[in-house]
């Protein structure tokens, strides 16, 4: 008899699911080209206000300076990061956001993420 233990002899504390479910988060999290271009966003800037970052991903989408965005593409656009971007980033915890003074800030990212996001960057943001 071998003292190798088989798949099935595992615990759930061998298998090492928190990581992977954290993996799991984070790779969702940056399937969304707006998400991963929040986050290099704030990067950038280390924090910015919801609606600078708006401002910025409409600019982006569109090619044209963040001065020059439409009334109705920023409210679209911010139900949207409200509703969805926002709170899976947050959920991921890669981002932290102060609903009251709506200001977002980066928080230390995992390695995979700063990984995914450097292999994304040149197709994410506009030169």
């Amino acid at each position: 008899m071998s003292d190798i233990p088989k798949k099935s002899d595992k615990t759930p504390q061998d298998t090492n699911f928190d990581g992977g479910q954290r993996n799991s988060e984070i790779l969702t999290a940056l399937s969304n080209i707006q998400r991963r271009r929040i986050l290099h966003y704030l990067l950038e800037v280390d924090s910015a206000s919801r609606d600078e970052v708006v401002h910025h991903l409409i600019a982006w989408n569109r090619d044209s300076p963040p001065d020059e965005v439409s009334d109705k593409a920023v409210e679209r656009l911010k139900v949207e990061l409200h509703h969805n971007h926002l709170p899976q980033l947050e959920d991921s915890q890669l981002i932290e956001y102060d609903r009251r003074s709506e200001e977002l800030l980066v928080r230390d990212l995992p390695e995979l993420a700063e990984q995914c996001l450097e292999h994304c960057k040149t197709a994410d943001t506009p030169t």
